[in-house]
This record gives structure tokens, C-alpha cells and sequence, in this order.
């Protein structure tokens, strides 16, 4: 199992919508290129309910994962770190393994 599989970071980043664009440059600012973005999200947490808005982006709330290697990971977490305090949103980091093909 060893050689068919890679350790990896798992990050997964909830963020307002309207604020996905300014992660994604800040990720390809730092050399992070490959991520996954999935919109829509809802839930509830500190900020209430987010249950959104079909008309625009306002009180929708996005999900960014992303699969990297450790050092990488201290990167993007230094990058959020501002963005999460000033704007809410929430990030989780754990270990994966990424399936080699």
C-alpha cells in the first residue's frame, strides 16, 4: 500500500463566496496552482445560518480543498491566517493519503 499511496496535507477552506477570488490569487501568489473549488456550500456556524441567495454570491459560502505536501501547507495556512481573521470563514488541515496513478 505503501508505494501505491502519498502522505499528504488535506486543506478545506469555507469561505464567503464573494471572498474566493482574493484566496485563489493569494493561493497563486504563494505557488499553490491546483485546487478544487466547490460553490453553494451551506451550513451553519459563528457567523448563523448560511443558506444563500440565488440571485447573487451574497450569504453563499464556497469550499476550497487542496492536497499538498507539508511545507506547502505552512504556506497556505500563513496566507489564510489574515484573510479568516478579518473576514470569517473556516479552515480545516489533516492528514491524507493521495492514491498514486
Amino acid at each position: 500500500m505503501g508505494e501505491c499511496m502519498k502522505t499528504v496535507k488535506r486543506i478545506e477552506i469555507i469561505i464567503d463566496s464573494l471572498d474566493v477570488k482574493m484566496v485563489l490569487e493569494d493561493l497563486e501568489a504563494i505557488g499553490v496552482s491546483s485546487y478544487s473549488v466547490i460553490r453553494d456550500v451551506i451550513g451553519s456556524g459563528d457567523r448563523g445560518a448560511r443558506s444563500g441567495d440565488l440571485l447573487n454570491d451574497a450569504m453563499n459560502n464556497s469550499y476550497i480543498l487542496i492536497a499538498c505536501d507539508e511545507p506547502e501547507a505552512e504556506k497556505v495556512i500563513e496566507a489564510l491566517r489574515p484573510k479568516l481573521k478579518r473576514y470569517g470563514g473556516m479552515c480545516l488541515v489533516s492528514d491524507a493519503r493521495w492514491i498514486r496513478h
